[in-house]
């Protein structure tokens, strides 16, 4: 069965895969955050792989299942908000990262420390195999952007994924953020490179996407953007941050968006695809999600990370699936119709 446009996302029903994380935090693991995740196809070695960042820096796990998760170590440390990029067979890892580096932890190369930038700024790694990385590659430093600096004491940026468009590359970011434990981007914006060893530059001089506050799902943030180029259509998960009424507190939940450009964002109508739940491991905030179309399924998955609320001091977060499914309007043997009347 050919991949359908991501374009279906749009009337996608999900359905949470279980009422527990697929993995769960730890003690020593005590906030997973951001999951960017392959199929055994996609991958090198035929497993499941999946990246996200706790306290010390982007985690590893490994999966023949996609359901039981065992962890392969620490990528980056301090590393935050990973995401894969897969291209003509090499695979790139890009995250935010800030901080001195930290002794006995990391392994620099003289050119790794004189290279090293203590502000936040996103980096990239490159790897044929999932394990061996190269060094960190600088894209872009929070404080060549304007409004990252917003009601911060010092520029921030995060949540970065990279997009192959037409000339070059696209990279979305988040600048400046919104509330602590867990924060929100306060603004989503974009820049572009024509090569990926090229700087990147900023497309415009606004952020793309920003709060509205008569949204009802976005109104103190937009949170996390994961977009995805269709034959038609951009579409993206949208993290935004809201202040929920009837439980009187702030929340993020996840909404769908479409775009003709990439740029200039809708969000789709009616409910949005996942909101915190009553009680349990997710009911505070949705933070970041990653979704990929399994063929052989006929379904989507979509592993992301939330939160619930505060217990004994700490804050905790874990990693869940959700299944998507695609409404049909008619079924031809065992394949999908994917015309539309």
């Amino acid at each position: 069965m050919r991949e359908p446009p991501y374009e279906q996302l749009l009337e996608a029903s999900w359905y949470p895969f279980s009422d527990e994380p697929v993995i769960p935090d730890v003690w020593y693991v005590p906030r997973l955050s951001s999951p960017t995740f392959l199929f055994p196809e996609e991958s090198p070695d035929g497993k499941w792989h999946l990246f996200a960042h706790s306290w010390l820096g982007i985690q590893h796990y490994t999966s023949d299942s996609g359901i039981r998760w065992d962890p392969m170590g620490v990528v980056q440390v301090r590393g935050k908000f990973p995401f894969l990029f897969k291209e003509r067979g090499l695979f790139h890892i890009v995250y935010e990262r800030h901080g001195r580096p930290i002794p006995f932890a990391e392994k620099l190369t003289k050119r790794m420390r004189k290279n090293h930038v203590v502000d936040s700024h996103i980096e990239m790694r490159s790897s044929s195999d999932l394990f061996l990385w190269s060094e960190p590659r600088n894209l872009l430093e929070a404080k060549e952007i304007l409004c990252a600096g917003d009601y911060m004491r010092k520029p921030f940026i995060s949540h970065p994924q990279l997009l192959a468009v037409d000339g070059g590359y696209r990279l979305y970011f988040g600048a400046s953020k919104v509330g602590r434990n867990p924060s929100s981007p306060r603004y989503i914006c974009s820049a572009f490179s024509a090569k990926l060893d090229n700087p990147f530059v900023l497309e415009g001089p606004k952020p793309i996407i920003e709060a509205v506050p008569n949204d009802r799902y976005r109104s103190l943030a937009p949170g996390r953007l994961s977009v995805y180029k269709g034959s038609e259509l951009y579409v993206a998960l949208q993290n935004g941050r809201y202040w929920d009424e009837k439980r009187q507190k702030e929340v993020s939940g996840m909404s769908v968006l479409s775009s003709k450009d990439g740029l200039n964002w809708e969000r789709r109508k009616g409910a949005p695809a996942l909101v915190p739940a009553e009680k349990g491991w997710a009911s505070a905030h949705i933070i970041g999600a990653d979704i990929r179309y399994k063929s052989d399924e006929e379904c989507w998955y979509c592993y992301f990370s939330a939160t619930d609320d505060k217990k004994y001091g700490f804050f905790r977060e874990s990693v869940g699936l959700l299944i998507g499914k695609i409404p049909t309007l008619r079924r031809s043997g065992h394949l999908f119709d994917l015309e539309r009347d």
